[in-house]
């Protein structure tokens, strides 16, 4: 089997390993700082936003409702308060020219407690507010007595003025107020509304006309005009109603949409921050490899040279002493074989520390797989382990035929060396198609116990081992391969027991024949 060619390196500074071993340390003290500034990026102020925003938009909507829903019932009882000041004012002037002049004329002085004077009265009355919203209208003398009602049973009676007659009667002043049967932020809960739940009701003096131009117009008593305003009332409450359900809504929808851009953005971040923490890792871990690598090649390289001349020197020994005393033999047979083992080590540190950039040229898996086949057939038949191969004919992938051989007989020692007893090695290979692209696949199933889920995942890291003589880079090896080759490899158990190692690769179309290599 073809090695990866060596090159040669002079001596690093004695500072390489404690670079190294610095930018070892380094890593945990970035992976810490990377955690903390994770940490810092928390996204638990999210929530706490979205139900501040949620706050606000309902207090802002809420006092955005009221403003306008009591606009509107400022503006509606003001158009009630004008119109009731017209409908005095146009009733001073009729009952002044219709009643007071007339019956000054007929009779000299006015007196409501006769009947004909009343009921002239009446009709002057009746036939200005007929056909009007005016729930009752009074006229108050003097002595605050009601000297005119459209309800009748009010006439005579006193202690019905409001407070504000006094000023009325002297000043010729004009009041206007809401009487109603309960306070007034009551009346949401209370709907529907009883009729006279709400009156307006306005005092006004009842004046003549002036004597002599200039003069002031004569007092002559008080009119009290009342309006019912429930149904006008109840229609602002039912309006205030539908803009409150409709800020409440709105804000609920804005509060929703925020909510869902929040918690995307959250998954988006999360996601960015995962993926940059699996970028920092692998960096940080690329780097800490590298330091690494330099020193394990700079330190075998040292180790290669003067290991090279205890082989030969021990492998001339034991030509020259074939006929020496067996201990002498044995001694140097143990010298000869520890050198080759531990020349394989040193290669196998070469050969990680240095990867080799693979070829590119179309290589037949199968017969790959063949020669390697062939190569362990004698030490399997040793161990008592058994082939089995299921490979489809012309499974191609473009690479470098001696990297693949390398890794393929990685993987096939590990399984040797994992099965404790005589047991079977199948490999199967067939051509899938795996995200709409062709793919080699090869699994490599053994007899063994299997891998150990706990440790499943650092098995792929280098210098991790569970053997006691092992070094750990056999399977990083096989990654960094396959890796190079734009595939990669899956470590499983099968569930009849026995490990599965499953290698990805991108197959193409085979071109032309390829090229076999002796090993």
């Amino acid at each position: 089997m073809t090695q990866a060619p060596v090159e040669t390196q002079g001596r690093e500074t004695p500072d390489a390993a404690s670079q190294a071993k610095a930018e070892a340390g380094g890593v945990s003290v970035t992976g810490e700082a990377s955690s903390a500034t994770e940490q810092e990026l928390s996204l638990s102020y999210a929530r706490p936003l979205s139900w501040l925003s949620l706050l606000v938009i309902l207090v802002t909507s809420l006092g955005l409702s009221f403003f306008i829903s009591n606009s509107a019932r400022e503006t509606l009882l003001m158009r009630q308060k004008e119109f009731a000041s017209l409908l005095v004012a146009n009733l001073n002037s009729q009952i002044f020219r219709r009643f007071v002049v007339p019956t000054a004329i007929a009779s000299g002085r006015i007196a409501l407690r006769q009947p004909s004077q009343y009921q002239h009265l009446d009709r002057v009355v009746q036939s200005v507010i007929q056909g009007l919203p005016v729930a009752d209208l009074r006229i108050y003398d003097f002595s605050y007595v009601v000297a005119y009602s459209s309800s009748h049973q009010n006439v005579g009676r006193a202690g019905l003025a409001s407070p504000h007659i006094e000023d009325v009667l002297r000043k010729g002043e004009t009041h206007s107020d809401i009487v109603s049967a309960f306070p007034a932020w009551q009346a949401p809960f209370r709907l529907p509304l009883k009729p006279g739940t709400f009156v307006l009701r306005v005092l006004s003096p009842l004046k003549g006309e002036p004597l002599h131009p200039g003069e002031d117009a004569p007092i002559m008593g008080a009119l009290e005009l009342t309006q019912d305003i429930t149904g006008d009332y109840e229609r602002v409450l039912a309006f205030q109603g539908i803009i409150v359900v409709l800020c409440l809504l709105s804000s609920v929808i804005l509060f929703a949409l925020l909510l869902v851009l929040i918690h995307r953005s959250e998954r988006i971040l999360a996601e960015r921050m995962r993926r940059n923490r699996i970028l920092e890792e692998e960096l940080h871990r690329n780097e800490k490899l590298a330091g690494t690598g330099r020193v394990v090649a700079s330190i075998a390289h040292e180790i290669r040279n003067p290991l090279g001349i205890i082989r030969s020197s021990a492998e001339l020994l034991q030509r020259r002493s074939a006929k020496t005393d067996p201990g002498t033999a044995r001694i140097l047979a143990a010298i000869y074989d520890e050198s080759v083992r531990l020349s394989q080590t040193v290669n196998d540190f070469l050969d990680y520390a240095r990867p080799r950039k693979p070829r590119q040229e179309t290589v037949d898996v199968g017969l790959v797989l063949g020669q390697v086949f062939a190569f362990l057939e004698g030490e399997f038949g040793r161990h008592g382990i058994t082939f089995k191969r299921e490979i489809e004919q012309g499974l191609c992938v473009s690479g470098d035929k001696d990297l693949l051989y390398r890794a393929f007989y990685n993987i096939l020692v590990n399984g040797q060396q994992a099965m404790e007893r005589p047991g079977i090695i199948s490999v199967h290979g067939a051509r899938e198609t795996i995200a709409d692209a062709d793919a080699v696949v090869l699994a490599f199933h053994d007899s063994g116990p299997g891998f150990d889920l706990a440790i499943r995942q650092s098995l792929l890291e280098p210098f991790f081992t569970t053997k006691h003589d092992g070094t750990g880079l056999g399977l990083p090896i096989v990654n960094s391969i396959i890796t190079s080759h734009d595939g990669r490899i899956e470590l499983c158990n099968a569930p009849e027991g026995g490990a599965i190692v499953r290698v990805y690769l991108p197959a193409c179309e085979t071109v032309s024949a390829p090229e076999v290599h002796d090993e």
